[in-house]
């Protein structure tokens, strides 16, 4: 099993290295470069730079709050039995 985990963990260091260099490219570097230049249709517009992390964040903390509920819930309903 120790070494699926070392894939699963290199697959994962390598997708979120993409991610940085590319959104780091996209927002650090892209809006220095001519808007007519190539490059530029391999990015979204420059909206989404913040739209797409705002909305990931805020799905996160969804996600993150009902968890919470949803513990507290069962948390308290075994206080009850007991």
């Amino acid at each position: 099993m120790e070494s699926g985990d070392k894939a699963v963990g290199f697959l994962l260091t390598l997708t979120s290295l993409s991610i940085f260099t590319y959104y780091t490219f996209w927002v650090i570097i892209l809006p220095f470069v001519d808007s007519d230049h190539f490059v530029h249709k391999y990015f979204l517009p420059q909206e989404y730079a913040i739209l797409i992390p705002v909305l990931a964040g805020v799905v996160l903390l969804s996600f993150l709050s009902v968890f919470v509920g949803l513990v507290m819930l069962k948390s308290k309903k075994k206080k009850k039995t007991t």
